[in-house]
């Protein structure tokens, strides 16, 4: 067969066709977001309801680094103890009620961990073997079972390689202009050098004049006799006021919520979450945040916050809501575990590491996982995308919805419902401690100082000699 040369016009004038065809039919398949009005996603208007479930500090390959048919933990993965050492530990599967003691996840530690895209900086980093254990379908059935069923994706990123704190605010706002973990409103205002707080747009502000309904949801119990025995900063995650600040609940960080009643109704406890359900009355969106005990931070145990999520999604498909509803279920950090995929550097700030996002929807692919790269604000995307709204930010604009998680062409799927053993109960380890590093950690950021310790840190107590 006779070929042109590359230098002959015709040649030229054929791939540079090829090449625009391909870019045409790639921005057909993973829709970009504009600042203005965006283009809808045939057969999204199906979903009436997104109920977006938020867990804590857990990493893709610690939760699903085993999955069949997913990006799993190389088998030749061997990390050293130090930087640049021999002895080294591979991935194992995590003992029955490991780890007893929280793992760091600062930005320094995250930053370490990452070590400019190596991704080997794990065990040092962190100061624990820990770091490189993973659970399976024996831990974590529930979830698994969800992921078979409907949809996993195993390129969803944190937004910031950093902490709780700030991937929060990026679950409402698409950004966080924070370094590390805010605790408070008055850490807040004094991080951010201003007595609004937060003084960026969040999803909100999106709401108004639209019509569209919500619901900031808090898990909360009633505090024990023996409450003083808890850390303070541990309380108030562990009991917490829907209607005040934490790591957890950016949302009274914002001003103009915090300043105005009717917004500030919108804060409520995980309680009326089933009213509403029963009553009718679900709002279009709702975030659900667990207290510290659900939350499957460690030490926590990961299998009381599975039971937790799995009443939540157990209730909306026993109710009408099911039919419309897309469940997006994600952990909002990695917790200072491994997880072997270098996130893309697309800003100062991140991706951070992987973690993980089960899509649980009548409308999700069954039996599908996506390869698509998503972060948190990709459900900002797909919120906006539904309801035509303009995006928050450069990183929602830019962030991939999670349109192909869905196929609204096929039958609708039926509802799992995981029946809860009686007597499942939620306990609380009152007293935390973090592994220190095994080496000095830069103090480095574009936002200068840093923010508080990852959650919270309680050092030893000093033995009398």
């Amino acid at each position: 067969m006779h070929t042109l040369p590359n230098s002959h016009p015709l040649r030229r004038a054929f791939i540079a066709t090829t090449f625009l065809l391909a870019v045409v039919a790639v921005s057909k398949a993973r829709p970009v977001g504009s600042q203005t009005e965006q283009e809808q996603f045939p057969g999204i208007d199906e979903i009436k309801h997104v109920i977006w479930i938020i867990q804590e500090n857990h990493s893709f390959d610690n939760y699903f680094g085993t999955f069949p048919g997913a990006n799993r933990i190389p088998p030749e993965t061997n990390l050293p103890k130090t930087p640049g050492g021999k002895p080294c530990v591979k991935p194992f599967h995590m003992p029955p009620g490991e780890p007893l003691v929280d793992l760091e996840h600062s930005w320094e530690s995250a930053h370490a961990c990452y070590d400019n895209g190596r991704m080997d900086g794990f065990v040092w980093a962190e100061g624990t073997q820990y770091t490189m254990g993973y659970y399976d379908s024996t831990d974590i059935p529930n979830y698994w079972q969800y992921a078979h069923a409907y949809t996993l994706c195993d390129r969803y990123f944190s937004s910031e390689m950093s902490g709780s704190s700030p991937n929060h605010v990026y679950t409402v706002a698409a950004q966080s202009r924070e370094l590390n973990n805010i605790g408070s409103l008055k850490y807040l205002e004094k991080m951010m050098d201003d007595d609004d707080g937060f003084n960026f747009a969040s999803i909100v502000d999106r709401f108004t004049g639209k019509g569209i309904t919500w619901k900031y949801y808090v898990e909360t119990r009633s505090l024990p006799p023996d409450a003083a025995v808890i850390n303070a900063h541990l309380s108030d995650l562990s009991y917490p006021n829907p209607k005040t600040f934490t790591l957890w609940n950016p949302m009274p960080g914002f001003k103009d919520i915090r300043d105005n009643p009717k917004l500030m109704d919108h804060l409520v406890a995980e309680t009326q979450f089933y009213r509403d359900l029963k009553d009718g009355t679900l709002p279009q969106v709702s975030w659900l945040i667990p207290d510290f005990q659900d939350s499957e931070h460690p030490p926590e145990p990961i299998q009381q916050g599975m039971w937790y999520v799995t009443r939540l999604v157990n209730a909306v498909m026993r109710s009408p809501y099911w039919k419309n509803t897309a469940i997006f279920l994600c952990w909002d950090d990695y917790g200072g575990f491994y997880d072997h995929v270098v996130p893309p550097e697309v800003d100062a700030y991140g991706y951070g590491p992987r973690v993980s996002m089960i899509v649980i929807s009548p409308f999700a692919k069954r039996h599908y996982i996506s390869h698509y790269t998503h972060d948190l604000t990709s459900v900002l995307k797909f919120i906006e995308d539904r309801w035509h709204l303009k995006n928050l930010t450069a990183r929602d604009g830019r962030a991939n919805g999670m349109e192909d998680c869905f196929d609204f062409n096929a039958p609708p799927s039926a509802p799992l419902i995981i029946p809860v053993p009686p007597g499942t109960k939620s306990r609380l380890d009152p007293v935390h401690y973090t592994y220190p590093p095994e080496v000095t950690l830069p103090r480095e950021s574009p936002l200068g100082p840093r923010g508080s310790q990852a959650l919270p840190y309680i050092p030893p107590k000093k033995v009398k000699k």
